[in-house]
């Protein structure tokens, strides 16, 4: 019986271990992006590591360590951060998996957004434009959703409602 309790207990704290583990990856996981997207939030406003710092009131060492995923930032460091970067904190754990070309993308479009203090309706009336503009998501007014005009025969590209340019402004003096 003694010999059963100690490799239960063996078992158990190989458990533990491997739970610890994983848990350890998924902080060193969570770190690094949270690196990632400082340092893409920072870009985006055009600003360097040293005027972060600044901003925030801590080191350049430790905002280079930040960005690389080797600190771990307290929350009133968090909250330094996402005030210096312009967003709200939540946005620094955001992970989007884009590119710094779209994340600066996405960035300004959020940016419009908030100069504009656009509301819900206003949001949803600038991605109509959007979707209109560039033949995404037509909605179901559309003929087509290939891209090309649904005007039998016609093989120009959407500019919106599912026609061309020539049939759309036909179709709207009609």
């Amino acid at each position: 019986m003694l010999g059963r309790e100690s490799g239960e207990e063996k078992r158990m704290e190989n458990e533990a271990q491997g739970e610890e583990g994983s848990s350890k990856q998924a902080v060193k996981q969570s770190l690094l992006g949270l690196a990632k997207r400082v340092r893409i939030l920072r870009e985006s406003l055009g600003i360097t590591q040293d005027e972060l710092a600044s901003r925030c009131g801590i080191t350049i060492g430790f905002v280079s360590l930040l960005e690389r995923g080797e600190r771990s930032p307290s929350y009133e460091t968090l909250w330094r951060i996402s005030n210096a970067l312009e967003v709200p904190i939540a946005e620094l754990f955001f992970e989007d998996g884009l590119g710094k070309k779209e994340a600066y993308a996405l960035d300004r479009l959020l940016r419009f957004a908030k100069m504009g203090d656009l509301d819900s309706e206003q949001v949803e009336r600038f991605i109509a434009v959007g979707h209109a503009m560039f033949g995404l998501y037509p909605d179901s007014h559309c003929k087509s959703d290939s891209g090309i005009c649904g005007f039998e025969g016609c093989e120009q590209k959407i500019l919106a409602r599912g026609l061309c340019s020539s049939h759309y402004h036909k179709s709207r003096r009609s």
